[in-house]
């Protein structure tokens, strides 16, 4: 697949975008009375929108839309986003960046000086065992081992560190960012399309025939919940729980097929309503990362659960 090309093309329709609607009433009204303000946006939160994306190759000038994508993964953590990006950028035949439809913003701008080049969303994977000897990859596998040895039951810590340690295990980090207000709909295709450029890919080079994926997944838990938990005194042992609820969709479905995890709080690294501690429904939330130790050999299956679960 050469850079260049458009890799797929994905169309969605998204309705009751809240934020988006109301901020384009609030420019277009501004010179209105209050009560005109109100009711236009109030017409237009129901208004449906319909969105084409494209999932492109990265390319070098996808460089800041990445690394906004993975600030919201890895928050205050120690880890190197721009060299993390980079390596994303180097191999640009393994995974897509999602973008709106070119012709569509075309369609919908003035002129051409308006077309946005935001990205929306990446799925990618980067070895954390061929690469281990760069920086950014260093401090991955430095945070994910940290993490677990603080956080994680003793037997889940001795796992990992095998996992993470062998010199037999091909071990990659699957990346599948998104904004938040994307619709999971357009996860099947995207993983799907990560699993074809891997199967290429590996039929040319080794390195990329992983064992096991590890997945960082955002994760939420009532506050409430681990209160009562904390004082019935239970195992750090992470259980499979009613009230953790993930940022994607598909991470359920990783999850039923993870050989391990354990989570951690990073509830204290964010300072925003979305990724940090929030009200649903006057129920406090607390922020965590959720990791997922999953055999490649499951791929197929898991990507065929998501298809199945969250197609339209």
């Amino acid at each position: 697949m050469a850079s260049s090309t458009k890799k797929k093309h994905v169309e969605v329709r998204e309705e009751d975008k809240e934020e988006q609607v109301v901020h384009r009433s609030e420019d277009e009204d501004s010179d209105d009375d209050n009560s005109g303000e109100e009711e236009s946006a109030d017409e237009e939160i129901n208004e449906e929108i319909q969105v084409d994306f494209e999932a492109f190759p990265p390319e070098q000038g996808d460089f800041h839309g990445i690394k906004k994508l993975l600030q919201q993964l890895f928050l205050k953590s120690s880890v190197d986003i721009s060299g993390v990006t980079d390596i994303i950028l180097s191999q640009n035949h393994i995974g897509c960046v999602l973008k709106q439809s070119e012709a569509q913003i075309a369609e919908e701008s003035d002129s051409d000086d308006e077309i946005d080049d935001n990205i929306y969303g990446i799925a990618s994977v980067i070895s954390l065992s061929d690469k281990q000897d760069i920086p950014c990859v260093k401090q991955i596998r430095g945070l994910l081992l940290t993490k677990c040895d603080q956080c994680a039951d003793k037997n889940i810590l001795a796992e990992f560190k095998k996992l993470m340690t062998s010199d037999q295990n091909k071990v990659g980090l699957l990346i599948s960012e998104r904004f938040f207000n994307i619709p999971p709909q357009l996860a099947p295709p995207l993983h799907q399309s990560l699993q074809d450029d891997l199967s290429k890919a590996k039929m040319k080079n080794d390195k990329y025939n992983f064992d096991f994926f590890v997945l960082m997944c955002k994760s939420y838990e009532t506050l409430e919940e681990r209160k009562k938990k904390k004082k019935r005194k239970e195992s750090k042992l992470y259980e499979e729980e009613r009230n953790v609820f993930f940022s994607n969709a598909e991470d359920e479905i990783f999850q039923e097929e993870a050989i391990l995890k354990f989570k951690y709080s990073i509830t204290e690294e964010t300072d925003t309503a979305i990724g940090g501690c929030w009200s649903s429904d006057e129920t406090q939330l607390g922020t965590f990362r959720t990791v997922l130790v999953v055999p490649a050999s499951r791929m197929d299956h898991i990507v065929k659960e998501i298809q199945t679960n969250l197609n339209e």
